[in-house]
C-alpha cells in the first residue's frame, strides 16, 4: 500500500521566512540648559509651536556619529545602512510625542541678560544685529528612539555625544542650546575613550548658565586679546590680522600707520572657524581698510573645532572646551575679499612663525595657543 507521500509526492519545499529583527527603544527626557538660537525652518528663527524638530536631531545624531567613528573603514556604507541615504531609510526612528511650552528672550531693543556687553551678548550677536528672539533656557522634551539591537552601541554612542557636546539650535559651538539628561546612557569618560581625538577641557560651575557663560567668556578673552587702551576705547589688538590688512591694502590712519604686531600678514585666528569679518572703526572710515570678509578658498564656511558650553555630568556643573579634529583646517587655504592678498605670501594656519604673537604662549598655531590659555584654569578630562 502507497503512503501519502508516495502517492501525493514530497512537500515542495517553502521559502525561509527571514525572521525580523529585535528593535531596541530608548525614551529619554531632554532639558535644554542655555538659551536656544533658531530651530525652526526659517534660519535664526525660532518655531514657537514646534521649537524641537526630528529633522535637526536625526541631523544632530547622524553627525556625532560620523565624529565618534571618524577613521574607520567602510565608514560611508556604514552610515547609510543606520541613519539612511537618498536610496534607503533610516533604520533610527525618532520621535518627540510632545512638543514643550517655550518662553522667548528678547534680543530686539531690551536684550534680556543683565549684561549687554557680557559674553551673552558675545555668544548672541547674530540675533540681537538681526533682532530675533530666542527660546528661553530650561524647557524640557522627551525623545524615542526605536532601531535594530545590531545599531544599539552606535545609537548609543552618538546619542551620548550629541547630550555631552552638542545642542539645539544654531550658535552650538558657542553652548546656545546646551543640553543636559541625569538619564544619560554612557558616562564621559567612556565617550572619550571611544573617541580619543577629542580633548576636553573642564572647570566647575554653580548652573548651566555661569557654566556656558564663563566658557564663552574665556573665548571671547582669548579671540579679543589687546592691549591698554585710553579711557573707554579699548587698545590695539595683540593679534596680527588688523596690522596684516592695512599692510596689504596700504590704508591705515596714522595713529595706526607703525604695526606692533607680526609676523605680517597673516591670519592665525582663522583656525577658529570662518568666516570672520573685520570691520574697522567708522571714525577711521577714511583711512582704516574697508569691510573685509575672510573665508575658506573652496567654500563660504569652515566651522570652528573649537566647542564652548555647558556641561552636565553626575550631578553637577561644568564650564566646558571640547577640540575637535582639526588637521583638515590647518591645510585650508585663505580668500579674503576686497583685497591684493594673491600678492602676498600668508603662512598657512599652523606655523612656528606665530609663537612670537603674545596670546598664543609660544605655540604654532590658534588652537593650541588657546589650550594653552585655559590651561591654569581648566583641567583636562581622561577617558575611562
Amino acid at each position: 500500500m502507497q503512503s501519502i507521500t508516495e502517492k501525493l509526492g514530497a512537500p515542495p519545499v517553502l521559502p525561509s521566512v527571514k525572521k525580523p529583527p529585535c528593535i531596541d527603544n530608548i525614551s529619554l527626557t531632554i532639558t535644554v540648559a542655555t538659551p536656544m538660537v533658531g530651530g525652526g525652518v526659517e534660519a535664526g528663527e525660532v518655531d514657537e509651536k514646534r521649537p524641537v524638530r526630528i529633522p535637526s536631531i536625526r541631523g544632530q545624531l547622524r553627525y556625532w556619529w560620523r565624529i565618534m567613528n571618524m577613521n574607520k573603514p567602510d565608514l560611508a556604507d556604514k552610515e547609510a545602512e543606520i541613519w539612511g541615504s537618498t536610496d534607503k531609510c533610516s533604520k533610527v526612528s525618532v520621535d518627540i510625542p510632545e512638543q514643550p511650552n517655550i518662553l522667548l528672550r528678547y534680543c530686539e531693543n531690551n536684550f534680556d541678560f543683565k549684561d549687554k556687553f557680557g559674553p551673552e551678548a558675545y555668544a548672541l550677536f547674530a540675533s540681537r544685529q538681526n533682532k530675533q528672539n530666542i527660546a528661553r533656557e530650561g524647557f524640557s522634551f522627551t525623545l524615542h528612539l526605536n532601531y535594530p539591537q545590531e545599531f544599539n552601541n552606535d545609537v548609543r554612542l552618538a546619542l551620548s555625544a550629541w547630550l555631552y557636546f552638542g545642542g539645539l539650535g544654531a550658535r552650538t559651538r558657542r553652548g546656545c542650546g546646551s543640553l543636559y539628561c541625569t538619564q544619560n546612557l554612557m558616562s564621559i569618560g567612556q565617550v572619550l575613550k571611544s573617541a580619543p581625538y577629542i580633548t576636553l577641557w573642564l572647570k566647575k560651575a554653580n548652573d548651566g548658565i555661569s557654566a556656558w557663560s564663563y566658557a564663552v567668556k574665556v573665548y571671547r578673552s582669548y579671540r579679543q586679546n589687546r592691549n591698554k587702551g585710553e579711557g573707554p576705547r579699548p587698545g590695539r589688538s595683540k593679534w596680527p590680522e588688523a596690522d596684516s590688512l592695512r599692510k596689504i591694502t596700504g590704508k591705515s590712519p596714522r595713529k595706526h600707520s607703525i604695526p606692533i604686531t607680526s609676523p605680517l600678514p597673516s591670519f592665525p585666528r582663522a583656525a577658529l572657524g570662518m568666516p570672520i569679518i573685520f570691520q574697522f572703526s567708522p571714525q577711521d572710515r577714511d583711512y582704516e581698510p574697508d569691510k573685509i570678509q575672510i573665508t575658506p578658498k573652496n567654500s563660504g564656511r569652515m566651522s570652528s573645532p573649537v566647542i564652548t558650553k555647558a556641561i552636565y555630568k553626575n550631578g553637577s556643573w561644568y564650564s566646558a572646551v571640547i577640540i575637535l579634529p582639526h588637521d583638515e583646517a590647518f591645510r585650508t587655504e585663505l580668500k579674503l575679499t576686497n583685497t591684493d592678498a594673491e600678492k602676498y605670501e600668508i603662512p598657512p594656519l599652523k606655523s612656528a612663525a606665530y609663537k612670537i604673537i603674545e596670546p598664543m604662549k609660544g605655540t604654532n598655531d590658534a588652537i593650541s595657543g588657546f589650550e594653552q590659555f585655559i590651561s591654569g584654569d581648566f583641567w583636562k578630562e581622561a577617558a575611562e
